[in-house]
């Protein structure tokens, strides 16, 4: 029987899998507390495990949200081991995915990160994907983080009404 380390991160990779993306680490969190398959502590180093193996790549957003992702090295350990999740954990895994597919697509769909540049100005990336393919990539130059954080947050409430709004005016 696998260790419940084990367990925890089989676990997490079978849910990057079925996502087909990067999911936010406060959801992977949520479903594994909210089912009790671990701890806090057990969770942060999980997490830590899994990327310093290699098996998920980490991406942080605007400085707050974390995104993981699966790896192929991350594939095909799963593949290996898939025998070390039971059938009721696949399908708890499956039922929270499901249940959370709004949410899931929207993050996956949406990012709005920014960076320093070296004039000493903050970039601003704002993007929509369909299938992981950008289809609205916009690049800002702001004057200060304030202002790039900002941005960075209005771009989650009105990209919809932005990107219609580029649509009308370019086509």
């Amino acid at each position: 029987m696998a260790s419940p380390l084990a367990v925890y991160k089989l676990t997490i990779l079978y849910m990057l899998e079925l996502a087909d993306g990067e999911i936010p680490v406060p959801m992977i969190s949520a479903f594994l507390l909210e089912n009790g398959f671990t701890g806090f502590s057990s969770l942060v180093q999980t997490y830590s495990e899994l990327e310093e193996s290699g098996l998920v790549r980490s991406r942080t957003e605007a400085g707050e949200r974390a995104y993981l992702r699966i790896t192929e090295e991350g594939e095909e350990t799963l593949h290996f081991f898939a025998a070390g999740l039971s059938d009721e954990i696949k399908r708890q895994v499956k039922t929270y995915l499901k249940d959370q597919g709004r949410a899931l697509r929207s993050a996956q769909s949406l990012s709005a990160d920014y960076d320093r540049n070296r004039f000493g100005d903050y970039e601003v990336r704002l993007c929509v994907r369909e299938k992981e393919e950008p289809v609205v990539d916009i690049l800002l130059t702001v004057p200060d983080q304030e202002t790039a954080a900002h941005v960075a947050a209005k771009w989650k409430e009105a990209n919809q009404e932005i990107y219609e709004f580029l649509i009308q005016k370019l086509f």
